[in-house]
């Protein structure tokens, strides 16, 4: 008989049914679940004082692991030995133990830290996989007295775990360019997976389009980085020019919001221009279907996945040149769908663009999660002994 070895994912988000934060993870989860000959299980890392308690989500077991740190990121780490310890007793008491064959970690602290823990007394494969561009998370610490002293533990502690890891696993080839920015990194094998979409959740509705208005949305917390203003500002270039049968919908929250609802009014903009507060994951694909145009004017973007989403309904989407959405965006569109970072004036011209044409902008397939889920297996670092 055939025994299903277990394929464990170390993360610190995970979606439930209070919270989507981690969908992605969750639907990268599942796929592997379903395509392969492991059974996924999910150990999501909380803080020690967290209330949260062992769930199961849309058919995916999550064990609560509880992290020894001190809070706000102050020398992460420094409790390693001591969670190490934890982890493996964790594996034993949760039936994790048994016919171990994969430890998938997401972001390098505190998951690949734990990966390599677990690696230390089991024959297991790791894999880390880095989501964003400050790949170390060095912009994670809090306090300036101490900030020296954490990016030199962190720099130094973080790639010893990298170079430990079986495989690291980038969502772009800027973030993987990132990582090899950094002296001392010497990973084992490297592979960029690229963000797949569910195409069961995103997909072409047909909807029936009004001609009337030009429909535009964007999906984003709203960071500095995440540049909402410069998206605004092409907008006021275009009303100002006279092209007024459009509106721009912005979805989020976060710190630039308040400054940017003040933009909008002072600007005389908001018969054009309107604010939501975050819509339930299962609602963005109605969504991205009343649209005519996707926008995320971010400068410092490893791969949103809110673009994936966006264009697997057949919507043109445009985002900033030099990110890691640039890797899938085909030479002939590169003129059509990639602006300069922080500029209106280029933003603006691209969407008029994109308003005189009126077009669909299909999605390639390659991208779909089961796609890229079995090319990832398919590799020879999942055969090897």
């Amino acid at each position: 008989m055939n025994i299903i070895k277990k394929y464990i994912i170390i993360t610190p988000y995970f979606p439930s049914d209070s919270s989507h934060v981690g969908s992605y993870i969750y639907d990268q989860a599942k796929t592997i679940n379903n395509v392969s000959k492991f059974s996924v299980k999910v150990i999501k890392v909380v803080s020690f004082f967290s209330c949260e308690v062992d769930y199961i989500f849309k058919g995916i077991e999550v064990k609560v692991f509880r992290l020894i740190d001190f809070p706000f990121f102050i020398l992460p780490g420094v409790f390693n030995w001591l969670n190490s310890i934890r982890i493996r007793r964790f594996l034993k008491n949760k039936n994790l133990f048994n016919d171990l064959e994969v430890v998938h970690s997401h972001v390098c602290y505190p998951s690949s830290y734990l990966a390599n823990s677990i690696a230390s007394m089991l024959n297991v494969k790791t894999i880390v996989q880095h989501h964003g561009l400050d790949v170390l998370q060095l912009l994670n610490g809090r306090f300036n007295i101490l900030a020296r002293l954490q990016s030199n533990l962190i720099r130094k502690r973080s790639l010893e775990q990298l170079n430990n890891i079986g495989l690291n696993v980038s969502v772009s080839s800027k973030v993987q360019s990132n990582l090899h920015s950094f002296k001392g990194y010497m990973p084992k094998r490297e592979y960029i997976l690229y963000n797949g979409v569910d195409r069961s959740k995103f997909y072409n509705m047909n909807v029936v389009k009004s001609s009337d208005k030009f429909q535009i949305g964007c999906i984003a917390n709203f960071w500095k980085t995440k540049d909402h203003i410069t998206l605004i500002k092409a907008v006021e270039l275009l009303v100002f020019e006279g092209v007024k049968n459009l509106q721009l919908t912005l979805i989020g929250s976060g710190q630039e919001l308040d400054f940017c609802k003040n933009y909008v009014v002072d600007a005389n903009l908001t018969e054009y221009i309107f604010f939501e507060q975050e819509r339930n994951h299962s609602d963005l694909n109605s969504f991205y279907n009343g649209l005519d145009l996707f926008v995320l004017p971010s400068y410092y973007e490893a791969l949103g996945c809110v673009l994936l989403e966006a264009w697997a309904t057949d919507l043109p989407i445009i985002s900033v040149r030099g990110q890691g959405i640039s890797d899938l965006i085909p030479n002939d569109e590169i003129k059509n769908l990639l602006v300069d970072a922080r500029s209106p004036k280029s933003l603006k011209v691209k969407i008029f663009d994109e308003y005189k044409k009126r077009r669909r902008y299909l999605f390639n397939p390659k991208y779909d999660i089961n796609n890229t889920i079995h090319e990832f297996l398919a590799q020879s670092f999942f055969d090897e002994k």
